[in-house]
């Protein structure tokens, strides 16, 4: 157990000092100050935290060797990214189980936690698929499409009744290459989402930073991409550039020259209060990431988030 004590939290509008108390690789507790901890104590000063990044990859799951694998980690973690997710190809119902184990497996040595989601072609959206994939506890669905036939024949009625219990998230992945019409059925895909109430979310990018309510969606929150109490202890330190340091430090606006953080390498990288990335040197720990096993997607969606769900709604129907 150790105190990171009053360290500067990079936020998108406030940036706050925080003392975080870290325990088994959790947040136990977070306060402004903590003057009365008498164990180890880490002093912050001249240092500025973030959250550790979580993101999409295509192509970790593809890597043929042992050593391809760590280099693809260090390439992660060099870009801040504690947690990856992962969404393998199945085209048949049949292959769902042995795919979504096949990547679990492909994983069981990452220093990095990760997420498994699938990557399925339209026709295999079904109610049968969906509820195997509930069983297994798959976040998050892939769906690959080309065309506005795809969307209107499938069993939206169906599909929503069985989502109540587990809402998986469905997100497109349109293959056109014409832009306009790419634009066109994504429009109609979050209408009928909308329309149905069933989460979706944009085409997933490989290597960006996953948003806030992209974590909520999923389910990753707030275990990931926040540090609260309960939390896992996954953050970026930075060097805090000198000719910032005349601002206020606290409660202070973030400023658009700090912003560059939420993309910058960070010089430390910590996972679940190890650290596997310090300046240039990477200290890789085989099989310390785990499988975040979602309990079930959306259950800390936030009231904005839900919100501009209900308008899409009413705009998709008219009210």
């Amino acid at each position: 157990m150790y105190l990171l004590d009053k360290a500067m939290k990079i936020d998108e509008e406030v940036n706050t000092l925080r003392s975080y108390l870290i325990k088994d690789g959790q947040i136990q507790y977070v306060t402004t100050t903590f003057d009365k901890w008498n164990k180890s104590r880490v002093s912050m000063k001249g240092i500025l935290m973030t959250n550790g990044r979580i993101t999409f990859d295509d192509q970790i799951l593809g890597c043929e060797s042992f050593h391809e694998f760590q280099t693809r980690q260090k390439e992660l973690i060099k870009n801040g990214f504690t947690t990856v997710a992962v969404a393998p190809l199945v085209e048949y119902e049949r292959q769902i189980e042995a795919e979504f184990k096949r990547a679990k497996h492909a994983l069981a040595s990452s220093t990095l936690d990760y997420v498994v989601g699938l990557t399925i072609p339209v026709c295999l959206l079904r109610t049968s698929a969906l509820r195997l994939c509930q069983n297994l506890r798959i976040p998050f669905l892939r769906i690959t499409l080309k065309s506005f036939n795809d969307i209107k024949k499938l069993p939206w009625t169906h599909l929503s009744q069985t989502l109540l219990t587990y809402p998986i998230v469905l997100v497109p992945e349109i293959e056109t290459s014409s832009t306009k019409l790419k634009s066109v059925l994504l429009k109609e895909w979050e209408l009928h989402c909308a329309n149905f109430q069933i989460h979706t979310a944009p085409s997933l990018q490989p290597l960006k930073n996953w948003s806030k309510p992209l974590l909520q969606k999923v389910g990753l929150f707030p275990q990931k991409g926040i540090l609260l109490n309960g939390s896992d202890a996954d953050y970026l330190l930075f060097h805090e550039e000198s000719s910032k340091s005349h601002y206020s430090v606290d409660q202070k606006v973030a400023r658009v020259d700090q912003n560059v953080y939420h993309e910058k390498e960070p010089v430390i990288v910590i996972v679940k209060g190890e650290i596997v990335k310090s300046n240039d040197t990477f200290s890789l720990r085989p099989g310390f990431g785990r499988l975040v096993e979602v309990v079930r997607p959306g259950r800390f969606m936030s009231l904005s988030e839900a919100s501009s769900t209900d308008q899409l709604h009413q705009q998709s129907s008219g009210g």
